[in-house]
């Protein structure tokens, strides 16, 4: 459960450098220069590498060994504290997060892992709405990270966005960085925290964070509430898997070619609350219980259901929404959902299930157990339960709840927009590799993180500007627009995808190019989130408002395409990121950067 803690010394880059800290540090890997799009005419054949197979690179052959660091406790605050106060009065709450190393076996293969205070999934933050929220956090790495708080608004303080190379350079090894904001006095519901730096969270840098308000619709119809944390998980670190991935190689040697561009590493379990085995929750009969749903894994749709047990989905990221019962929930990465379940049929213990979307993978890995089980007991002590999963079939597309499913409670009609943005996205190889690299694009742009010059600390140190980097592709607005943003998917898989510092409407979507005047728009009270799915070889059409000043991040959440360049960013008001009072600590640590990727 969340507590409150004393604050520590705050704000300095370097005031923690007696922290004890790992002699060896990775060198990081410095890329320079242009990405640019090229297509291979033709196809090469694709060489079969034995490489993969060696290092047991996601495919169930991680190795045991031995290591002299801490073993990692694993949360068990999964039941949230009745005596929590919700209140409209807000208070300031403090946190220290300590960033590190340790050892673990979620799914009963031993590794490193990277975790929050020693724990995974790292510690519940508990708020209200309008409370002031401060997270020291001390990195123990060796290499640098940075913490995002996913779903937060930031109207004001994009600066503690906490994403590596657009609103802050990472925390360096050994230093510390307080992230200080106020969470929105109009928001509350179901939140997450992770790293923002490489795929530095599919190794354990995550957390629930809930937010609590009289004001929330779907307050009060529920009688106790409790955290549901799905993850992917893979049984060798997520850095060695980032360098096979983005090779000229790729996973299993397909990847080039043209014969399976960008194809991701299948991760080799799942998990629910930490854990492939013995996750249980123990409940008390004919209560209504608020099970809150997170995807926090890298790659993996999970379609949630407890046998037996009629699930009301009353809230998705954070929208409250007009009830509407189901048998199961689709899920995909950093969605979050809450469903309403009664304990009310026969006593005894039920299974609780996420069964992992392995249709959607581009490869597979056949020591993977796509069912994940956990354990809910009431009214009887607990048993291995002997439940079956409902009858009817649910689809092996990885998309989200069908739109009509997701009617928010407070309608909200859309403003007429102002400005359309319409945005291609694709794998392709690259001139750089003489054709022999897939890389992630957003149009004619792969991402590149500037960890060392932040796109933030250029628009606040240079002025309004509209030129970047090639690696940089960024909207700016100076005036306050209604934009309808068009994604074109030239991928065949499902991409889910998230907008920092908004919630957007979901206009529509559909299969092939999107079609102005063609294709169907709803603004009757669409669909209100900050995490949707678009489909592989479709389109999306989302709306929003650019009233929030800052350098906002919009990108795939597979972690594997983010790092591949699939990211793009709005800049709102650039006149008012001028008046910003960005902490000095943010500024100097970008001057102890020792440049190149962050990795792990």
């Amino acid at each position: 459960m969340s507590t409150l803690v004393s604050p520590s010394k705050e704000g300095s880059s370097s005031d923690h450098e007696d922290l004890a800290l790992k002699e060896a540090r990775v060198t990081p890997v410095r890329q320079s220069g242009r990405r640019k799009l090229f297509i291979i005419t033709g196809i090469a054949g694709a060489v079969v590498v034995v490489l993969a197979l060696a290092l047991g690179l996601g495919l169930g052959l991680g190795l045991k060994k031995k290591s002299n660091l801490s073993y990692v406790t694993t949360n068990s605050s999964f039941l949230l504290d009745q005596n929590f106060v919700v209140t409209s009065t807000p208070t300031t709450r403090y946190y220290e997060f300590v960033i590190s190393e340790a050892v673990g076996s979620p799914d009963g293969v031993q590794r490193t892992m990277l975790v929050v205070n020693n724990q995974f999934p790292g510690p519940l933050i508990e708020v209200n709405s309008g409370d002031e929220l401060v997270v020291n956090v001390f990195n123990q790495l060796p290499n640098g990270t940075t913490i995002h708080w996913h779903g937060q608004l930031q109207n004001g303080t994009n600066y503690m966005d906490g994403t590596n190379g657009i609103t802050q350079c990472p925390i360096p090894p050994g230093m510390n960085f307080t992230y200080r904001f106020t969470i929105n006095p109009n928001q509350y519901g179901t939140f997450w925290y992770h790293a923002h730096a490489s795929t530095q969270y599919t190794d354990g840098i995550y957390g629930p964070l809930i937010i609590h308000s009289l004001s929330e619709p779907i307050y009060g119809q529920y009688d106790r509430e409790a955290l549901v944390i799905l993850s992917d998980w893979y049984d060798v670190m997520s850095s060695g898997l980032l360098t096979q991935y983005l090779s000229s190689a790729g996973i299993d040697g397909s990847n080039y070619g043209g014969v399976n561009p960008g194809a991701e590493p299948p991760p080799d379990s799942g998990l629910i609350n930490g854990k492939m085995n013995g996750s249980s929750f123990d409940l008390q009969p004919n209560l209504r219980y608020r099970l809150r749903l997170i995807n926090m894994g890298t790659l993996t749709e999970f379609m949630f259901s407890v046998d037996s047990h009629v699930l009301s989905v009353v809230e998705a990221d954070g929208t409250s929404l007009v009830p509407v019962d189901v048998h199961r929930v689709p899920i995909h990465v950093a969605q979050r959902y809450s469903v309403i379940l009664t304990t009310n049929q026969t006593a005894g213990s039920y299974n609780v299930r996420a069964e992992m979307q392995a249709t959607c993978y581009k490869l597979s890995n056949p020591n993977l157990n796509t069912m994940v089980l956990a354990t809910m007991t009431y009214g009887a002590s607990p048993t291995t339960p002997n439940t079956q999963d409902w009858s009817d079939v649910f689809p092996s597309l990885c998309l989200d709840l069908n739109s009509t499913m997701i009617v928010p409670q407070i309608a909200m009609n859309p403003p007429n927009s102002t400005e359309t943005v319409q945005i291609f996205m694709s794998f392709q190889q690259t001139t750089e590799s003489g054709g022999t690299q897939t890389l992630a694009f957003m149009n004619s742009t792969s991402w590149q993180a500037e960890s060392t010059n932040p796109t933030l600390l250029q628009m606040s140190n240079l002025g309004i500007q509209t030129t970047f980097d090639s690696s940089q592709l960024v909207v700016v607005n100076d005036d306050i627009t209604v934009v309808d943003l068009i994604l074109n998917s030239y991928d065949d898989a499902s991409h889910p995808f998230h907008l920092h510092g908004h919630v957007f409407w979901i206009l529509g979507e559909g299969d092939g190019d999107y079609l102005s005047g063609v294709s169907q728009l709803n603004t009757t009270n669409p669909p209100r989130r900050d995490t949707l799915t678009i489909p592989g070889y479709g389109w999306v059409a989302i709306r929003f408002i650019t009233d929030n000043p800052g350098l906002w991040a919009f990108h795939c959440h597979i972690g594997w395409h983010m790092a591949a360049g699939l990211l793009m960013q709005f800049a709102s008001l650039p006149s008012q990121i001028q008046q910003f009072q960005i902490p000095s600590y943010l500024s100097n640590q970008c001057t102890q950067q020792s440049g190149g990727q962050v990795v792990n």
